[in-house]
């Protein structure tokens, strides 16, 4: 991934509207790239900070920011867990019914 294509998925990643492919190259490239973590930074201050300081809440961006990172990372990693339990379904069921057509043909 490029900064130029972390950069445009940023607000996306905000939104928490990434897609698994998306946000693994994107949580990888921002944890590698320097200055798209700051750029993450600067765009998750803004987005939040000027939310909160409407609200008048007392806030730790930097602290909010580091657990939104580590809660997308785990996020991503259930969604990778229940990809392969769904494969692991499909194929279940494949085997299941060859199973079953082979009995149905062997006691005819």
């Amino acid at each position: 991934m490029t900064c130029k294509d972390a950069d445009k998925l940023i607000p996306l990643f905000l939104e928490d509207d990434l897609d698994n492919r998306d946000l693994a190259q994107f949580l990888d490239h921002v944890e590698h790239c320097p200055e798209c973590k700051e750029e993450l930074t600067i765009q998750f201050l803004v987005r939040v900070g000027m939310q909160r300081l409407e609200d008048g809440n007392t806030f730790n961006l930097k602290y909010e920011l580091d657990n939104l990172l580590k809660d997308a990372q785990r996020r991503l990693n259930f969604r990778k867990k229940l990809v392969l339990f769904s494969y692991g379904l499909e194929f279940a069921v494949v085997a299941m019914s060859a199973v079953t057509l082979f009995l149905a043909i062997i006691l005819r």
